[in-house]
């Protein structure tokens, strides 16, 4: 089987540009539930529309309906899917749990596909999402090649890889910071890229979290033979012309049909439209330090010369360079400038090429652009770049198609043509037209012209599947009645079987809302605390503390030994969310040790906990990392084993479920917030190279936002709020019964932690 090349889609011209150019499937979002949410993206009927397009030219289509979704938008979110289960979409990308648990059971007919924002990062976290009926999972992009060939080796699962496009600085799904600093969450397709900020660290500030571009084309063969089944470009917000640049550049390379000269143009041509500088990530191994750039955010060009002075003609000043592409009028340029974090752009619309007024020039000319008045202080050296061209605009034409229409359903036509009028019937509708028909100079001809008609269904979305044409006494009816009449008979054809169709759809959206319908639970349950930790000597002092649990994070150096004491009902051990492969096996073992020793409690907050405990543990919880948000995920939950979850922070009313789950839901009322989860380090960013920290540190940093507490823990980064979030008031108002306290990768005396606790538990 070839690799799949799967390109953006944001709008439906660049799914039209990206099939012009090579793509062999796209991947878009509707109006909801996308992790693009300011895409343009599709409506229904542009959807519908565009899926029929795509399979009459034999491509695929993929919908992201990757976000969490909360309990008030469960009939949304049916709507949606019955909208992509009608227009035959042949892939459903997910984050959320819940909205996979709705497929499976209403929708079997979508094929799951599980999203990059499930941070499948091992081999376990694959065998997990199989064993759920998944038929595709979206690797994390932080994976090594040989990580991406051992989760090729999992069979009875589709594998697909980002090869292009921007980087998100935290594991995606594990970013909190746009939720809790700006109210707009990621997990909810909402994201203000915070990691685009400045920020000060070692009294310097700079873009530490700001992530070069991927670019895996040196790569593609490689990647080919690990066995993956498809190769992702993304771009669901960029413009038709970069997905037809991206998608023909990959195109050309998988396809082997261009020498390095044409590769290097086209390569160069993606620059022009939109570039940051690249990097090819972790492929290679997982200390590459050269991927983020602290210097410039946002879009530079291709690089054109450097600044060589200046002229003045008629009071209008112009910049001048020697210039090492091809630039036109009207082009757009860019130049850098000092202590500046975005480069000045404007158009070139005044030129002249060595010394005479002209539209364009070419490599090795001294050219000369007219500056805006409001041009700033350009030092002599800048660096000058191509931001945008119009020879390259040219170079990827596509077409427009007129869009399709949505698929209303087929229609059997019979058609009676006597002396004195002509009726055409479908079903029970019927319409007629009277008048005086003579007979035909050609019956064949005559007959031919029924046919042709009706054979035309106007953009109903109608579909004839029989026609039969009664004309007994062999007469002629003329072409515009016979028009008449068939949009008259397929207006209302259509009309009908839409109603049908929309009577259908509600009827079965009502009868899932009724079986998923969220009732409050009989049973009653005490005020009980749970605290986690990843901080041993604090987990043993909390064993002494009036707690019902006390939830400890596994890493790499836990000793098993040092739990020998402790209470094995209060005690729960916990998997990271992150665990890759040079981590993974040390883990299990660990948790097979720890239950050798009789302890029976374990917590997941990746789905690779699925997998890692299966056989092992017999009471199974789920952190919030699985972003339980609504009663399908809980339910999920449940049916996979699971005997307790913390909800989902983001979760904006979780009263219901609070009141819905009272001996499974926790609330988390006190926490460090894991802003950022990273394999990235900043510091190694900031001076260029690994600082032998020895893998761990702590210190502040700063940003417009505020204040915060950067940790390094065994070579990962997380970011972590200045202060921690307190809601325990605002739990018990929403009826939990269960509230979780977090105490995770800070630094602070054991004694200060229980201070914190005890203050907060008398509350």
């Amino acid at each position: 089987m070839m690799v799949e090349l799967l390109a953006p889609a944001g709008q439906i011209d660049s799914g039209y540009a990206a099939f012009a150019h090579g793509a062999d499937a796209v991947y878009l979002g509707l109006t909801q539930f996308s992790a693009r949410a300011e895409a343009q993206n599709f409506t229904p009927d542009a959807f519908a529309g565009f899926v029929k397009y795509a399979h009459q030219i034999g491509k695929r289509v993929l919908v992201a309906v990757n976000t969490i979704f909360f309990e008030n938008e469960k009939e949304s979110l049916i709507d949606t899917l019955q909208t992509i289960e009608s227009a035959g979409a042949d892939g459903v990308i997910v984050q959320d749990l819940g909205t996979a648990r709705l497929m499976k059971r209403y929708f079997p007919k979508l094929r799951l596909h599980g999203s990059t924002q499930m941070a499948v990062h091992n081999r376990e976290g694959v065998e997990a999402l199989r064993d759920m009926g998944f038929k595709r999972v979206v690797l994390a992009r932080e994976l090594t090649l040989d990580e991406i060939r051992d989760a090729c080796r999992v069979p009875g699962i589709e594998k697909e890889v980002f090869i292009h496009g921007a980087l998100c600085y935290s594991y995606s799904g594990l970013c909190l910071f746009s939720a809790i600093y700006a109210g707009r969450s990621a997990n909810r397709g909402k994201c203000v890229y915070p990691c685009r900020e400045l920020f000060t660290v070692e009294n310097e500030t700079k873009h530490v979290f700001s992530m070069k571009d991927m670019a895996q084309n040196e790569n593609v063969r490689l990647l080919e033979q690990a066995g993956v089944a498809a190769l992702k470009i993304e771009g669901r917000k960029k413009s038709p012309l970069y997905v037809a640049a991206v998608t023909d550049y990959y195109r050309s390379i998988l396809d082997g049909r261009c020498d390095k000269r044409t590769l290097a143009r086209k390569r160069d041509n993606i620059r022009c439209v939109f570039s940051r500088p690249t990097t090819d990530f972790y492929l290679k191994g997982r200390k590459n330090f050269d991927v983020i750039d602290t210097e410039i955010v946002g879009h530079r060009g291709l690089p054109a010369g450097k600044v060589e002075g200046f002229s003045t003609r008629g009071g209008v000043k112009s910049v001048r360079f020697k210039t090492a592409v091809g630039i036109e009028r009207f082009d757009g340029v860019q130049i850098d400038l000092p202590k500046s974090e975005r480069p000045f752009g404007f158009s070139a619309e005044n030129m002249r090429v060595n010394g005479k007024n002209a539209f364009q020039s070419a490599a090795g000319d001294t050219l000369e652009i007219a500056l805006p008045d409001n041009a700033p202080f350009i030092p002599v050296g800048a660096a000058v770049y191509l931001s945008s061209s119009g020879a390259v605009r040219r170079a990827y034409p596509f077409e427009t198609p007129k869009p399709e229409s949505a698929d209303v359903g087929d229609v059997d036509v019979a058609v009676s043509v006597r002396a004195d009028g002509v009726s055409a019937s479908c079903g029970d509708l019927t319409e007629t037209v009277a008048g005086g028909f003579s007979a035909a100079k050609s019956f064949d001809t005559a007959q031919k012209a029924v046919r042709d008609a009706f054979a035309k269904t106007g953009g109903t979305g109608l579909t004839l599947r029989g026609l039969n044409v009664d004309n007994p006494e062999k007469l002629f009816v003329p072409l515009s009645v016979l028009n008449d009449l068939r949009r008259r008979l397929y207006e209302r054809a259509a009309a009908v079987l839409t109603a049908e169709k929309d009577r259908d759809r509600a009827a079965r959206k009502e009868k899932i809302l009724r079986r998923e319908a969220l009732t409050p639970s009989k049973e009653t349950a005490q005020t009980a605390y749970i605290v986690k930790t990843d901080d041993a000597l604090l987990a043993a002092e909390l064993m002494k503390e009036p707690v019902a649990e006390v939830v400890f994070e596994l890493g790499v150096r836990t000793d098993a030994a040092f739990f020998d004491g402790f209470d094995r009902e209060k005690i729960r051990f916990a998997l990271p969310a992150i665990a890759r492969a040079w981590e993974t096996e040390k883990l299990k073992r660990t948790a097979r040790g720890l239950m050798e020793k009789g302890f029976k409690k374990f917590e997941i907050a990746n789905v690779w906990g699925l997998d890692a405990l299966k056989g092992i543990a017999v009471d199974v919880t789920f952190d919030w990392q699985l972003y339980v948000a609504n009663s399908s995920a809980a339910r999920m939950a449940s049916e996979l084993g699971a005997s307790g979850f913390a909800v989902s922070p983001e979760t904006p009313d979780p009263a219901a479920l609070f009141a819905a789950f009272p001996d499974m839901a926790a609330a988390v009322v006190y926490q460090d917030i894991p802003l950022f989860t990273s394999e990235n380090c900043p510091y190694a960013a900031l001076r260029g190279k690994c600082q032998n920290c020895g893998g761990n540190r702590q210190e502040k940093m700063t940003s417009r936002y505020g204040g915060f507490v950067s940790v390094m823990k065994d070579c990962r980064h997380f970011l972590l709020a200045e202060r921690p979030v307190v809601k325990k008031r605002e739990a018990v108002k929403n009826g939990a019964k269960k509230l979780r306290v977090e105490f995770m990768r800070r630094a602070e005396p054991v004694s200060s932690r229980l201070e914190t606790l005890r203050r907060l538990m008398q509350e």
